[in-house]
């Protein structure tokens, strides 16, 4: 399983927390009724997630299947 799915056990985590979180808020119509909130909250969240998995990855650890030269 640990060819199959590269990562952390908490990288999958973040990505179905992400992924309720946005079927939330499209339940909620949030983008529509609350546009620039979403926006807003959309924008922070990617820089949040992003930041977290770039400085918790180790420089030379693989996180793709393919070598990136």
């Amino acid at each position: 399983m640990k060819h199959l799915f590269l990562g952390k056990w908490w990288h999958w985590l973040v990505l179905v927390v992400v992924t309720a979180l946005l079927w939330i808020a499209g339940e909620q119509r949030l983008h529509v009724v609350h546009f620039n909130l979403f926006v807003v909250l959309l924008l922070v969240g990617s820089v949040a997630v992003l930041t977290l998995l770039l400085t918790t990855t180790k420089p030379g650890e693989q996180v793709t299947r393919d070598k990136l030269d």
